[in-house]
C-alpha cells in the first residue's frame, strides 16, 4: 500500500510540474527595462515578550534585453508558369524582450526559376533588399509586435515543373546573431503538350526493299509545353507493307527520349523496311510520341506511301528495209528485213538491268542493228541471237528501241 501510494504521489508531482513549466512558457518574457525589488523583513521579541519595530532589507535588479525573432509564411505555392507579379506573404515578429528592429536575406535553392522583382512593406514597393532592410530598420517593433513584407517575383519561361525553394531569413539589428527563417517551396504548374510532324501528304513511292539497306525518315518531336519534359516514341503500321527496324537508333519500334526544354524539338529518325508485296500495296508509318509526365498528352506524325515496282513490255515489229513500211504480206529469199525491238516500262519505279535477247531464226541472216537514241550500251550478235543491254535505268512511261536487219536466205 505505501509503494502504490508513493507512485501516485510521484505522479501528481510531475504533473504539477509540468503544468507549472507550461505556465512558465506560455508567459512573455519581463521587458526589457523592468526593475525588480525584491524586500526581506525580519520581526522579532525579546525574553520578555517585548517587542520591537520589523527591519527590512531591500535590493532592486533591472532586467536586460533578450533578443528573439520569428518568421513564417507559406509552405509552399503554385504559381503558373510563365507568370508575373506573383506574390510571396511573410510574418516578422519581434518576440525578444524589449524595441527591436528586423533585417531580412534570402536565399532561392534552384538559379533560373523565379526571378525576384521587389519587395512592399508598408505600402510601398522597393526595387532591392538594401531598400527594403533600410526601411525595416527605420520601423521599430514593440516588444510580441509583428510586421509582414511581400516579396514580389515572377516565373521564368519554361520552368513549368521545375521547383525552387524561397526561404527568407529575419535577424535582429540589436543582435545580428539572432536570426530565423521560414521556407516556401514554389512548385510552379507543369503544362504538358506535344506535337509530332509530319503528318502525311508525302505520298512516297518506295519499292520493296529485298536485300537492299532500310529505308528511313525523320519526324520532328517538339515539347510545346511550359517545362522540361520527357517522351516515350512508338512506331507502328497499319498496313501490311511495313517492317520497322529502328526508332531514333534503337532497335525495335519504341525508345524514349528527353527531356527537352519547353518548345525545343528533336529530329528522330524510323528506319524500316518494305516487304515483297505486290505494286500498288499502301502502308502508313506512324510515329507517336507520349509525354511521360502525362500519358493523356500525345501526338502523332506520319507518312504514308505506296509499295511501286517497274512493269515492262516488250513489242516487236517487221518493217521493209526502208524502216517505214510494215511488212503486211509475203518476203522472198534475199530480201531485207528490219526488225523494230522496243520496250517500254508500264510500272512507277524504274526498271534497272534491262537487257533484250533474240534469237534469230535459221532462215534468216544476221547483218547489223541500229541503237536510236544511244539508248542501248551495248548490242551483240554472237551464236544466232543478238543481246541488247540499256544503259542506266528506264523510268516509269519511258520507252527504248533498237532495230535489227537481217536477209532472207
Amino acid at each position: 500500500m505505501k509503494t502504490h501510494a508513493w507512485r501516485i504521489a510521484r505522479v501528481l508531482v510531475l504533473a504539477a510540474f509540468a503544468a507549472f513549466a507550461a505556465v512558465q512558457v506560455a508567459h512573455a518574457q519581463t521587458p526589457e527595462g523592468t526593475v525588480i525589488t525584491n524586500t526581506a523583513t525580519a520581526s522579532f521579541t525579546d525574553a520578555n515578550t517585548n517587542t520591537y519595530s520589523n527591519v527590512s532589507a531591500s535590493v532592486s535588479i533591472t532586467v536586460g534585453f533578450a533578443p528573439g525573432v520569428n518568421i513564417s509564411g507559406a509552405a509552399s505555392v503554385t504559381p503558373a508558369a510563365p507568370s508575373t507579379a506573383d506574390t510571396l506573404t511573410f510574418t516578422l515578429q519581434n518576440i525578444g524582450n524589449g524595441k527591436d528592429s528586423l533585417q531580412v536575406s534570402e536565399n532561392i535553392s534552384v538559379a533560373g526559376v523565379i526571378t525576384v522583382t521587389g519587395y512592399r512593406f508598408n505600402g510601398t514597393t522597393y526595387a532591392t533588399l538594401a531598400l527594403l532592410n533600410t526601411a525595416l530598420h527605420n520601423a521599430q517593433l514593440l516588444q510580441g509586435a509583428s510586421e509582414t513584407v511581400q516579396v514580389i517575383y515572377n516565373v521564368n519561361a519554361g520552368k513549368g515543373g521545375v521547383s525552387t525553394n524561397y526561404s527568407l531569413t529575419d535577424s535582429s539589428v540589436r543582435n545580428p546573431a539572432t536570426t530565423a527563417s521560414a521556407t516556401t517551396a514554389i512548385n510552379p504548374v507543369q503544362v504538358h503538350a506535344v506535337a509530332v510532324t509530319p503528318d502525311g501528304a508525302q505520298l512516297l513511292q518506295q519499292l520493296p526493299t529485298n536485300a537492299a539497306p532500310a529505308y528511313s525518315f525523320t519526324y520532328s518531336v517538339v515539347n510545346n509545353g511550359n517545362g522540361p519534359a520527357s517522351f516515350n516514341l512508338l512506331a507502328s503500321h497499319p498496313g501490311t507493307a511495313i517492317t520497322i527496324v529502328t526508332v531514333n537508333g534503337v532497335a525495335g519500334s519504341s525508345t524514349s527520349i528527353g527531356p527537352l526544354a519547353a518548345g525545343a524539338s528533336q529530329n528522330i529518325v524510323v528506319t524500316y523496311t518494305l516487304g515483297n508485296v505486290a505494286a500498288g500495296t499502301k502502308d502508313s508509318l506512324v510515329l507517336k510520341a507520349t509525354d511521360t509526365g502525362d500519358a493523356s498528352k500525345f501526338d502523332t506524325g506520319f507518312a504514308d506511301l505506296t509499295v511501286v515496282r517497274p512493269s515492262l513490255s516488250i513489242t516487236k515489229a517487221a518493217y521493209l528495209d526502208d524502216q517505214v513500211t510494215l511488212i503486211s504480206g509475203t518476203v522472198l529469199p534475199n530480201q531485207y528485213v528490219q526488225y523494230k525491238v522496243t520496250v517500254t516500262n508500264n510500272g512507277a519505279a524504274a526498271a534497272t538491268s534491262v537487257s533484250v535477247t533474240d534469237a534469230i531464226p535459221a532462215q534468216l541472216t544476221y547483218i547489223s542493228n541500229t541503237n536510236v537514241g544511244g539508248a542501248w550500251a551495248s548490242i551483240n550478235y554472237a551464236a544466232g541471237t543478238v543481246t541488247a543491254t540499256l544503259s542506266g535505268s528506264l523510268a516509269p512511261a519511258a520507252s527504248a528501241t533498237f532495230w535489227l536487219r537481217v536477209q532472207v536466205k
